[in-house]
């Protein structure tokens, strides 16, 4: 599970900048989108493995 949800948060991360660079439609969605990831990223580094 904490596999996926890094993979997901990684996922989401890149797709922000992506969306900006080829202009896609609702780009500044996209940005929250890769801040939720960056979030999600942070969390897993700082909570620890049972």
């Amino acid at each position: 599970m904490r596999t996926a949800i890094l993979i997901l948060g990684i996922g989401l991360f890149i797709i922000g900048p992506a969306a900006k660079i080829y202009h896609l439609d609702h780009a500044n969605s996209y940005m929250i989108a890769s801040g939720l990831g960056l979030v999600m990223i942070t969390v897993l580094a700082f909570i620890k493995k049972k």
